[in-house]
């Protein structure tokens, strides 16, 4: 009987034992890892990461591993990483990424991923800010990034239209107190160092960077016009401030000691939240010239050519959760960018927030920007001929034809020849 009651425990013992082991060995639900890197705003970056928390605590089965890169930095690392196969599933920065990416074949169309009901959500116009050859390579979550004149209301009650009388304004308002520089004042600044501030100029003079061919056109009587009035605005006409770059204009812009500063869309709701009496308009008609066009862009999520098919479902989740017409929404709004989804503009908090509305109605006054790879080798180009002019080491003639020969150089680098 005992030998019997002993046998008995130790089966109840052993079926315990397997019972336990296999709730034990019993493997978790798996997880999908999605890597993002991203290029976004100081202004939104922290509601963006906010967004992502909340998408997961929804999404327990999805992990969203979010890692930061300034906008150069973006396009290079994801190269670099995706050429050695260590790169992200999903990149979030500027459409002129694009063309770049599709010459080292590191993005595929979006359309393999995601539905046709999906891409039907989107303003047409703003998807089309992606698209290379009819397929696109990009989900953007807003389309603006166009600059435009900024001027504070407390200094001058409107932008002036024509040059002589924004000239007459500008340095009207200019005070330069070397003595003490909080007493200083400023007519105008803007980010005088960068081509995509630039373009905007060359445009106003009647230039296009490419021909139909996508050749470079930048040797030429507009550009020696553009460069020569980026060499005048504090050569000539005494504004701005040295060294002017985004940070300067930015700053002193900020701080109430700017009448008018050139920036783009992404930066409207800062100065508004911090104090500044914000007037948008057009920038006034240049000297010799017409009123600068500068261009329009979108930012989104382009797709790794590495991605498999074991990730879509993770991705769909993630895309339907970000781009729902509220998320889009309060994204675009803290940047002042017209929302990419078509039902995101319907949403009463953008239909009654003044800034949006100037940004979705500003956008008609731009042109788009080029995202074909060749536009890689004109931006590069541009640069430090541009420098070269406004710090005095090269003529307006000298650069143009210097930019026209580094374009080409940088063109034919791009397709390996």
């Amino acid at each position: 009987m005992k030998r019997t009651m002993k046998l008995l425990l130790l089966a109840a013992l052993s079926i315990l034992m397997l019972a336990c082991g296999g709730k034990k060995d019993k493997a978790a639900p798996s997880k999908t890892e999605i890597v993002l890197w991203e290029q976004m705003e100081p202004a939104v970056r922290t509601m963006y990461l906010e967004l992502v928390d909340e998408f997961m605590a929804a999404n327990p089965d999805v992990v969203v591993k979010v890692a930061h890169y300034s906008t150069e930095d973006l396009r290079t690392q994801f190269q670099n990483a995706s050429l050695a196969g260590q790169g992200p599933d999903l990149v979030y920065g500027p459409n002129d990424n694009i063309g770049i990416f599709l010459v080292s074949d590191l993005i595929k169309p979006v359309t393999d991923v995601v539905s046709g009901d999906f891409i039907a959500k989107f303003d047409e116009n703003t998807l089309n800010t992606g698209v290379v050859n009819g397929e696109y390579y990009s989900l953007p979550e807003f389309n603006g990034n166009q600059i435009a004149l900024l001027y504070n209301k407390d200094l001058v009650e409107s932008a002036p239209e024509t040059w002589d009388e924004f000239l007459e304004v500008s340095q009207g308002i200019r005070n330069i107190d070397n003595r003490n520089k909080e007493n200083s004042r400023y007519g105008f600044l803007y980010n005088e160092k960068e081509p995509f501030w630039f373009i905007g100029l060359y445009h106003g003079y009647g230039g296009d960077v490419f021909d139909k061919e996508y050749n470079p056109t930048l040797n030429n009587e507009a550009m020696v016009k553009a460069l020569q009035f980026a060499s005048d605005v504090r050569g000539k006409y005494g504004l701005g401030e040295a060294g002017m770059d985004y940070g300067v204009a930015d700053q002193l812009f900020k701080q109430g000691k700017a009448a008018f500063i050139l920036n783009g869309a992404w930066s409207w709701k800062e100065y508004e939240e911090a104090g500044i009496n914000l007037g948008i308009a057009p920038m006034a008609k240049l000297p010799g010239g017409d009123t600068p066009l500068f261009t329009s862009a979108s930012k989104g999520y382009s797709i790794s050519e590495t991605v498999g098919e074991e990730k879509y479902e993770a991705i769909n989740k993630f895309f339907d959760f970000i781009f729902e017409a509220e998320n889009n929404a309060n994204i675009s709004l803290a940047q002042a960018q017209a929302p990419a989804i078509t039902a995101a503009r319907e949403v009463q908090s953008v239909k009654d927030d003044e800034l949006m509305q100037v940004s979705i109605a500003t956008i008609d006054k731009t042109v788009p920007m080029y995202i074909v790879p060749e536009m890689r080798a004109v931006w590069d180009a541009m640069r430090p001929n541009l420098e070269g002019v406004i710090n005095g080491q090269m003529t307006p003639e000298e650069a143009a034809a210097k930019m026209q020969a580094d374009a080409e150089q940088g063109i034919r680098t791009i397709h390996g020849e």
